[in-house]
């Protein structure tokens, strides 16, 4: 016994080492997008959330949308509070709960589906389905954003594995049928589930000739079901005065996105109509339909745009399409990697396996059911069903790359059971010679490139960044030529390029000709305004030029125009000479200060430190220390310890109070000019400590005003 339980063990040991690095990449990719503003559903979300706790009431929304995700994020601010990265942060826990479920899933499928193999498939064809959820990038990024995607397919992974479970009790039955019901109250696209389970049940009910049973399964499941869908479709009757058995999203959707006069207009007639839901349904499905059938050629010209569109590759258009936004390198080539890179493997892999025969016919040949209909009782004609209602909807309306997400359980469990068959070698046990089965594979391939040419677009980038990359390390190097010539090259191949005007601007300043780097920088604004290295390095230059009022404008507008740190990005490119006395938070201390943050708006005349941070001064001959004026910032005004160091010289300790205070700190004179660097180390703090409504999310070391050379 203990022999046989040995191998499940350590499956499942292995099933909660993937999970823990799940949570580790899930984290990390938390972390990156903490800066992420909302979108404009997550924020109509967020406010339905936070009216139902301040003023008890649920307000629907004015496109009327399924209860269940407000009602749970309500319930999250109670237990985190309203802080939309603790938000983030429990989605990021369910994300990581899927990787076990898909594991499941992914297991008793692959019993189901190859009943002949042996049971190290199995568990093989889990563990490689819960790798790919445990590192997929996209599953990860979708956790942080406050929309319905991350519960409902936790959710759904719960289902697909209670449903396809080769022994069902009825207590199961309904509590597979309550878990239906609650997927279709946070996303009512589950409503077809009902029917496609109970239809799959009784399928393979009658092929056991437990029909009985079946029909019990089956009745069950719409029982869980109408316990929950059934008071919110009674609310709706006794609010609207008629039947709206979840939402009005699909009826709304129909007309939205098929009428040629586009989503804007549509929207203004339907708001027109006020707060009448009932005929607002009524209205939509007629219209919808009619914009359809009036032009045909025009609907299955869109459905065409929508398929390409379907299949793309996410994170390289979402790049090609924002190029103003910064993502740092590991970000990077997390979303090429772990989010397209994956996406492609498990649509290839997962599709192929969705279609292929996993066991013999003869396997299935048992009295009546000798015909070809007991391939129904198959579970990749439900989960197949499920990925072509999916794929066909979100034709019929519009394409948007969280709406495949319903697909994974799918592609994943079917993925890990294609690599299962292939490794360590490849089975010999599984039926051969499917040529037909390749064709799903190669069809998405083919969508995936009519939709972008991406090898090319890939090929093009690499060559443009590794360019862009000799360019930098000539800068760095002081070779102005070479530099030049490297970005050259890289315009050449990115007409658009902002990054290869900045480098040939840089490339100007250090052969000292200003006019041609501004020509450069205007050029790049041009381009791309929003781009902020442009503006910085003109504010900078502007700066030494002496236009103090044209330079403040650029460096304080585009200062937090990135995610990236530009404050530091500016310190390592600055040609203005650092002053003696340096005064924060006037606009013009970007360039010589770093670790700092930005001031918000009732911040004026100093910055807030982090842990550590760095100011950069000149020192004349003569000077003999450093002033620093400092307060501790703290709302209860706790005195804290900072300690300064000049140039690498020895550390100095103070006690920083509640008010203003300077300090000095000695260093070694010289007989030349020099540039000196002060660090400051102290404690931080998170203004929620004080204030629990607090929407800062910094953590704060000290105030400084000003910074001066004696």
């Amino acid at each position: 016994m203990d022999i046989d339980r040995q191998p499940d063990r350590r499956w499942w040991v292995a099933v909660v080492s993937l999970t823990a690095l799940a949570l580790v990449m899930r984290l990390l990719v938390w972390r990156w997008r903490e800066l992420y503003p909302l979108g404009g559903d997550e924020a109509e979300y967020l406010a339905q959330a936070i009216t139902l706790l301040q003023e008890r009431r649920y307000v629907e929304l004015r496109l009327m949308r399924p209860p269940l995700y407000p009602l749970f994020l309500a319930a999250t601010i109670v237990v985190v509070d309203s802080l939309v990265q603790n938000l983030r942060l429990v989605q990021a826990l369910i994300s990581t709960l899927t990787v076990p479920l898909i594991a499941l899933l992914t297991r008793t499928l692959a019993q189901r589906s190859a009943p002949q193999m042996p049971t190290s498939f199995a568990r093989r064809a889990g563990l490689l389905a819960g790798l790919l959820t445990a590192f997929n990038y996209t599953l990860a990024a979708n956790a942080t954003e406050l929309l319905t995607e991350t519960l409902f397919l936790a959710g759904l992974s719960l289902l697909f594995w209670l449903v396809i479970r080769p022994a069902l009790s009825y207590r199961l039955a309904l509590i597979a049928g309550l878990i239906l019901g609650a997927l279709c109250l946070i996303r009512s696209v589950a409503l077809p589930l009902l029917p496609l389970t109970m239809g799959w049940w009784l399928v393979n009910a009658i092929r056991a000739e437990h029909v009985r049973r079946g029909l019990g399964h089956a009745a069950m499941i719409l029982l869980g079901c109408a316990l929950v869908i059934g008071p919110w479709t009674v609310r709706n009757m006794l609010t609207y005065g008629g039947v709206i058995l979840i939402d009005t999203t699909g009826a709304e959707n129909l007309w939205l996105d098929n009428d040629p006069a586009g989503r804007e207009a549509v929207k203004a007639q339907l708001y027109a109509l006020g707060e009448d839901r009932l005929l607002r349904q009524r209205l939509a499905t007629e219209r919808g339909i009619a914009v359809i059938t009036a032009d045909p050629g025009r609907f299955i010209a869109k459905m065409s745009r929508e398929l390409r569109l379907f299949f793309a590759l996410e994170q390289v258009d979402d790049m090609r399409a924002r190029p103003a936004i910064w993502v740092s390198p590991g970000e990077l080539v997390a979303r090429l990697v772990l989010g397209d890179g994956v996406w492609l493997l498990i649509l290839l892999t997962g599709g192929y396996g969705l279609v292929r025969r996993w066991q013999p016919a003869s396997a299935t040949a048992e009295g009546f059911w000798r015909s070809r209909w007991c391939i129904f009782a198959d579970p990749r004609w439900l989960l197949g069903a499920w990925a072509a209602y999916v794929l066909l909807t979100t034709l019929i309306f519009h394409v948007e790359l969280r709406y495949r997400l319903p697909l994974y359980p799918v592609l994943l469990a079917y993925s890990g059971m294609v690599g299962a068959a292939q490794w360590p070698i490849p089975s010999r046990t599984l039926p051969r010679s499917q040529p037909v089965a390749l064709l799903v594979p190669t069809l998405a391939l083919a969508i995936t490139l009519w939709h972008a040419p991406y090898p090319w677009l890939g090929w093009q980038l690499v060559g443009k960044h590794w360019l862009l990359r000799q360019a930098e390390q000539a800068l760095e190097r002081g070779d102005s030529r070479t530099a030049a010539a490297a970005a050259q090259q890289a315009l050449h191949r990115d007409q658009q390029s902002v990054l290869a005007r900045v480098a040939l601007a840089r490339a100007a300043l250090l052969d000292g000709d200003q006019p041609t780097a501004l020509r450069w920088l205007d050029e790049a604004i041009a381009v791309l305004p929003a781009h902020p290295y442009p503006h910085l390095l003109r504010g900078d230059l502007l700066r030494q030029q002496g236009d103090l009022a044209a330079a403040r404008a650029e460096l304080t507008t585009f200062a937090t125009a990135s995610r990236e740190d530009l404050a530091t990005w500016l310190w390592e490119r600055s040609i203005t000479p650092p002053p003696t006395v340096l005064n924060l938070g006037d606009g013009l201390d970007l360039g010589f200060i770093r670790g700092m943050h930005h001031p918000a708006a009732n911040e004026q005349g100093w910055r807030w430190t982090t842990g550590w941070a760095q100011v950069r001064l000149t020192v004349p001959t003569g000077a003999e220390s450093i002033a620093l004026t400092m307060r501790s910032g703290r709302p209860d005004g706790t005195p804290v310890r900072v300690w300064i160091t000049v140039a690498n010289g020895a550390q100095s300790s103070f006690v920083v109070g509640a008010d203003w205070q300077t300090f000095t700190v000695p260093f070694v004179s010289r007989d030349q000019p020099r540039t000196v660097v002060v660090s400051i180390t102290s404690p931080t703090f998170w203004p929620r400590t004080y204030d629990p409504a607090s929407p800062d999310g910094r953590r704060l070391g000290v105030q400084v005003r000003q910074v001066a050379v004696r």
